[in-house]
């Protein structure tokens, strides 16, 4: 199995360490990391063999070789990673006694934000790929096309939001979420289908 960074993945790593919020950058960072082995998880479940992982800025992907996976599959492997999130949110919540606080609520907050917006309907995010196996197995032939176009719907409203809150708040997460879904949302599925061999977005 093959493990590639990309440069901006490892400037973030840079920053990370650098950073005076890095304590809430460490926390969605293992967020994701568990979002991941949930993917991970149902991957091994439905006999799937992990070609590669790819950790980029926008999140990791997951090559792998499956045969036989199901749309139902798909769907299956596309939500084991929010499922993950909110599984790990529930527990925290549930044990919260045990936990400070602070550190607590700002954990239970990085796997609700990772898991919602990781099922937004546009690709490469995993609602993305759910809505695709889902209209794949209704309409082969034009399914991907239409999940395409539902993906860049979202992606631009997303970038406009985005640009809003940017010029009044300084914030860019959701700006750079947009265009990184406009960017992306034509491209190949990062969990691909056994056909097409060849999730992120997932994730982050």
């Amino acid at each position: 199995m093959g493990v590639a960074y990309s440069l901006s993945f490892l400037a973030a790593g840079v920053f990370l360490l650098t950073s005076a919020r890095r304590s809430w950058l460490l926390l969605f960072w293992l967020a994701a990391i568990l979002h991941e082995l949930g993917h991970l998880a149902a991957l091994r479940l439905l006999r799937g063999r992990v070609e590669a992982l790819r950790f980029r800025l926008s999140g990791a992907e997951i090559c792998y070789r499956g045969t036989g996976i199901s749309y139902g599959g798909e769907v299956l492997l596309a939500l084991a990673g929010p499922g993950m999130n909110l599984l790990w949110a529930a527990v925290l919540a549930l044990t919260s006694r045990w936990y400070p606080e602070d550190l607590l609520y700002r954990f239970i907050g990085c796997h609700l934000v990772l898991a919602l917006f990781n099922l937004l309907p546009a690709l490469p995010l995993d609602g993305g790929r759910v809505l695709q196996s889902a209209l794949e197995a209704r309409f082969p032939l034009e399914g991907e096309e239409y999940a395409r176009r539902v993906s860049l719907a979202v992606g631009a409203v997303l970038f406009l939001l985005g640009l809003y809150v940017l010029l009044q708040k300084g914030n860019p997460t959701l700006f750079s979420a947009g265009g990184v879904i406009l960017l992306r949302s034509g491209a190949k599925r990062a969990l691909h289908l056994p056909e097409k061999l060849l999730k992120y977005k997932f994730k982050l």
